[in-house]
């Protein structure tokens, strides 16, 4: 079996909780950024150009983020946060 293709179970769940880690990450600024803007505008006070295309990009990578961890999630082998470690079955059609 090629390893490269069909990573460790253990590895494949690393991965899965580091994107969820990154993923987490970019969004705790970006509802910083939203704060930032609404009370901004709330304020009457301009906000920069920047900032609007700051937080289309950030929204943008948060999404693509959930999608990554959402398909390494379905691969099989790589455990659902909730399972009980043990691999995706192909009774339950993940395989």
């Amino acid at each position: 079996m090629d390893e490269a293709a069909h990573p460790e179970p253990e590895a494949a769940r690393d991965d899965a909780v580091s994107a969820a880690a990154g993923r987490d990450g970019l969004a705790a600024q970006l509802r910083q950024l939203e704060a930032f803007a609404a009370r901004s505008v709330s304020a009457g006070e301009a906000l920069p150009p920047q900032a609007l295309e700051m937080i289309e990009r950030l929204r943008e990578i948060v999404q693509a983020l959930d999608g990554l961890t959402a398909s390494m999630a379905e691969e099989p082998g790589v455990p659902d946060a909730g399972d009980d470690d043990s691999p995706a079955s192909a009774a339950d059609g993940s395989a």
